[in-house]
């Protein structure tokens, strides 16, 4: 169900995958994220609609699935972060398909994404954009740590914050793609700032203090790891802490398997960065955090 959280902002958290939003500006709409399954996309799009009669940019906080696969449901240009363009360029087919095997017990989703279309971002930026519209100030701002691409949109007036999946509540974060230090670092920032209130990229409304178990979540994962690798296991051998990262957050009937493949990503990523961190001679202090 649409909430209206402060004048003309409005998030809905109830769709299969990332949270969306949506900022109405004098001269039209910022939409933030979009469904991964068609039919909420387009309830998405028909919710959008009945706010305002144009979208002025969608806007992608990274390039995985569950914020981008709706896009094709909104006439407007994407916008995101220039490495969220880089990977979106390179999804073919067979991206359609791997999205589809997530599905394999709701054969009824899987045949609407058979009419999906990727809409790659036509307007792109690095560190920071920007924008006045409509009487409204609007930041861009790269975030990372989750991804390269991860990025969060800041409204100074009301100091919301939609973080994509930089921050996620009661659930397990993907670290498959991430710089496990940089988004410990960025983390510890976040809970200095003085944010009326954050927008997760899943789970519940929150404030600052809702990223400390994500934090915690990637300590944890960074320490076994780092256990694993300097006792000369191999990064298969390592993937027994799989079973000790489990039962971190709670995860529904039924997804465990998904929840273990999303955990196994992450051991990977994060034992190849403790082997490249070692490598280059760093000390123990170094990687500690």
């Amino acid at each position: 169900m649409i909430q209206e959280i402060a004048d003309r902002v409005f998030v809905e958290l109830d769709y299969e995958g990332a949270n969306v939003g949506c900022v109405l500006t004098d001269a039209g709409a910022i939409v933030i994220d979009t469904p991964i399954v068609p039919d909420e996309a387009r309830h998405w799009a028909d919710t959008v609609s009945k706010l305002t009669d144009k979208v002025l940019y969608v806007f992608n906080t990274d390039h995985h699935r569950a914020h981008i696969m709706g896009n094709q449901f909104f006439d407007a240009p994407v916008l995101a972060h220039e490495a969220a363009w880089k990977e979106m360029t390179n999804y073919k087919d067979t991206f359609i398909e791997r999205t589809k095997n997530l599905f394999k017990k709701r054969p009824d989703i899987q045949k609407q994404l058979d009419q999906v279309k990727i809409i790659r971002p036509e307007v792109c930026f690095t560190g920071k954009l920007v924008m006045q519209k409509g009487g409204r100030e609007l930041h861009f701002t790269y975030l990372g740590g989750h991804t390269p691409a991860t990025s969060g949109l800041f409204l100074p007036k009301e100091r919301i914050l939609f973080t994509g999946d930089l921050v996620v509540v009661d659930e397990h974060p993907a670290l498959g793609q991430c710089n496990s230090e940089e988004w410990l670092t960025k983390l510890r920032w976040l809970r200095k700032q003085k944010y009326a209130q954050i927008v997760p990229g899943h789970g519940p409304l929150c404030n600052v203090e809702a990223s400390e178990p994500v934090s915690e979540y990637i300590r944890a994962m960074r320490s076994r790891v780092r256990s694993q690798f300097k006792s000369g296991r191999s990064k298969a051998e390592a993937a027994v802490v799989i079973s000790q990262m489990l039962d971190f957050f709670p995860y529904r009937q039924g997804e465990k398997s998904i929840i273990e493949k999303r955990i196994r990503a992450g051991v990977s990523r994060v034992y190849d960065e403790m082997k490249a961190m070692y490598a280059q001679g760093q000390d123990n202090s170094k990687i500690a955090g």
